[in-house]
């Protein structure tokens, strides 16, 4: 119980603190694609795992990269709202379109499918470099004054800790669904589109969308790596997810 604390109130939190830094330092895009990383699902899994035991980890590793064909909805929802909508009732119609995704693969029985595992990776690209809206301007300056980012944090220790006690209510499957919930998506976009505007949230969305690429292949190499590396598997998928992350971010800035 201690462990799961820890990763509800300190370690996921920690890490929006840091992309949050990031995008202050390298712009709203940086800040997206380490949002996009497993920054919160990562530790969730592996408190989970300790916990339950690596079957239980397996089963929520396998059905996670599913689950981020909700988080393109998510997005792409997001970013065709903001045109017309303020940041809260943009949000609003995010979430929407995420849980109505998420839970209907889930009642579709394909949780855990590999080949639409795998489908994900390229409808993240295209997501990032066709579908989803392109700002008009270029990147804004960034601020990030101290308040905001206390902000940031305590919003991310609230969200991540509701939704993984609401987690063990669910399973291995459902859980790992929801595994990718889009908490660093609520948190960073909110605060961009809220104080620097449309564009700079376009941006921040695009680089979540790359990032999201180091995601699924961190949790597909994961689910397949666990009953043979045990806990070597983590530092596999790790780094996997991270150069997956890093290489597509950088291809999708190309012109």
């Amino acid at each position: 119980m201690s462990l799961l604390l820890v990763v509800k109130l300190a370690l996921s939190p920690t890490l929006i603190g840091a992309a949050s830094m990031a995008g202050k330092r390298w712009g709203p895009n940086v800040a997206g694609m380490l949002g996009g990383m497993p920054i919160v699902a990562g530790p969730l899994v592996v408190a989970l795992w300790l916990m339950q035991g690596a079957p239980y980890a397996t089963g929520v590793a396998l059905a996670s990269p599913v689950g981020v064909w909700g988080n393109i909805a998510y997005m792409l929802a997001l970013g065709y709202a903001s045109a017309h909508c303020r940041w809260p009732l943009a949000l609003f119609v995010g979430w929407v379109s995420y849980i109505a995704t998420v839970l209907a693969i889930y009642f579709a029985g394909l949780a855990t499918s590999l080949w639409l595992a795998i489908l994900v990776v390229p409808a993240l690209w295209l997501a990032a470099t066709r579908w989803l809206p392109r700002p008009y301007a270029a990147e804004p300056p960034a601020s990030l004054p101290r308040s905001e980012l206390l902000l940031r944090i305590v919003a991310t220790a609230v969200l991540v800790s509701t939704l993984s006690t609401i987690s063990t209510w669910l399973g291995p499957s459902l859980t790992g669904v929801i595994a990718g919930v889009p908490v660093a998506a609520t948190i960073i976009p909110a605060f961009t589109f809220a104080n620097a505007g449309r564009d700079a949230l376009l941006l921040a969305l695009r680089g979540f969308l790359t990032g999201l690429m180091g995601f699924t292949v961190f949790f597909l190499v994961l689910g397949h790596t666990i009953p043979s590396l045990g806990v070597w598997a983590m530092l596999v998928a790790l780094a996997a997810g991270i150069v997956t992350g890093l290489l597509a971010t950088r291809l999708a800035q190309r012109p």
